[in-house]
């Protein structure tokens, strides 16, 4: 009985675990969303500057979307690895 009860408190903290992983991971994945809205502006305002002031802006512009590409690789290998331990969490609970 002792040993049902320890496997019944395992499951149950695993479990959390799982929940607060697909939390996180929704939360990624609205945060990618986002910055892909956002690099899809820039480059629309990118497209839409004068010729005037086009190289510096257009610069700044591309620093900025790479900040956002990198931050976005980020996110996404943290959903990577949030879906590989969810993986494990899940194997962990069916054994």
């Amino acid at each position: 009985m002792e040993e049902l009860d320890r496997l019944d408190e395992r499951v149950r903290e695993v479990a959390d675990h799982v929940r607060v992983l697909r939390e996180e991971k929704r939360r990624l994945e609205s945060e990618n969303e986002s910055l892909r809205l956002r690099v899809r502006k820039l480059e629309e305002a990118a497209a839409k500057a004068s010729t005037t002031d086009a190289k510096p802006r257009l610069q700044a512009l591309e620093a900025e979307r790479a900040t956002l590409l990198d931050e976005r690789r980020a996110m996404a290998r943290r959903v990577e690895e949030m879906l590989a331990k969810l993986d494990v969490l899940e194997k962990a609970v069916q054994t």
